[in-house]
């Protein structure tokens, strides 16, 4: 059996703290857990569900402005992800992505036995599209995808490069991932009859506040959605998933609501954490994020990662110098810079030792 790199996730309950896996801090209402905990009493529990996800997909469709007709509804975006790549992915076919980016496009190609192939940005995240077109057409993708905006960085591809890909590779999918376009705004939906190879996934585990129950959303041309159909999982969303969904997609007024909250709160911490990098001597740098956590890298990663554990606080470590922080409440970033600062001036104060010595 062929060796395949997993996704961790990691659910510890020794942590009071979790800002590591891009979750909203912000919970759904009473007003909707009452409405939800009526209608659950309708559920046939004995049933399958709805195997088209009628409801949901009219639901999401009208708060993006489409059809219905344009959406597959699904177990997470992950799942549409998968979709695309089983359906497109052979033996030895590439897949196309940024170096970062999400680690399922990896895993997805791997179990298809396709190839994988990154195009890296620069670390300040400059993405240059001419070059990425050059590399692009070097290793012929049958797929190209990437997030946008990009999960971990938080850097955004502009519509502009978008369409300038769609329009360089048309015999090939590009799949635009916006797990996390609520906190940027800017979205490829509206080109999606305009150029017939443009994939474009969305989630309400981010911005919705629904990362417990799965839910995810493919949107593409109507011939497009009917031939990927074909190859979709039978009763992929549960039933209360799909219940749940739809109540919550009523009340987008206080998604954006929660979103200018995040998107305020992104701000402050990272403001915050831009002054401990002035005062560190270049031992650590944020980047300015268009989602909702901030990207970051430092030389003392290590001593990082025990100060913050330590005080039972969670964030994403990569494998090289980087690391993620999702956005938490205002007690809980103000308590994470807190140590993050501390820790800091540890450092700072041994080097200044060190050279004095």
């Amino acid at each position: 059996m062929k060796k395949i790199k997993s996704y961790k996730g990691i659910m510890n309950d020794e942590f009071g703290i979790r800002v590591n896996g891009n979750e909203s801090y912000k919970n759904i209402t009473k007003d909707e857990l009452n409405e939800i905990i009526e209608e659950v009493k309708k559920i046939n529990f004995n049933r399958y569900p709805d195997n088209d996800s009628i409801d949901i997909r009219k639901a999401y469709a009208n708060v993006i402005g489409v059809s219905e007709e344009n959406i597959i509804a699904g177990n997470g975006s992950d799942e549409m992800i998968s979709l695309i790549i089983d359906t497109q992915i052979t033996k030895r076919k590439t897949v196309l992505t940024i170096n970062p980016d999400f680690s399922m496009y990896d895993f997805y190609t791997s179990l298809n036995d396709g190839i994988i192939k990154k195009y890296n940005t620069e670390k300040d995240g400059e993405f240059s599209v001419s070059k990425f077109i050059t590399y692009g057409k070097k290793v012929e993708p049958k797929v190209i995808i990437f997030s946008n905006p990009n999960n971990p960085t938080g850097h955004v591809i502009s519509s502009e490069d978008i369409i300038f890909i769609l329009e360089s590779f048309k015999d090939t999918l590009v799949v635009v991932d916006e797990a996390y376009y609520e906190f940027y705004g800017q979205s490829m939906i509206g080109y999606i009859e305009i150029y017939k190879n443009l994939v474009v996934t969305r989630t309400l585990s981010k911005a919705w506040g629904l990362a417990a129950l799965r839910i995810g959303f493919l949107i593409a041309n109507k011939e497009l959605i009917k031939s990927l159909n074909l190859s979709k999982v039978p009763y992929n969303l549960n039933t209360f998933s799909q219940l749940v969904g739809c109540i919550v997609l009523r009340h987008p007024e206080r998604i954006l609501k929660n979103v200018e909250e995040i998107v305020h709160e992104r701000e402050r911490l990272y403001k915050r954490l831009n002054e401990i990098q002035k005062n560190s001597n270049d031992e650590i740098k944020f980047y300015k994020s268009k989602s909702n956590f901030i990207f970051g890298r430092t030389k003392n990663k290590e001593k990082l990662k025990k100060a913050l554990e330590d005080k039972g606080i969670l964030i994403r470590y990569f494998e090289d110098d980087s690391f993620r922080i999702s956005v938490g409440s205002p007690l809980e970033n103000d308590f994470i810079v807190n140590i993050i600062g501390n820790n800091m001036c540890e450092v700072r104060e041994k080097c200044e030792e060190n050279i004095s010595n």
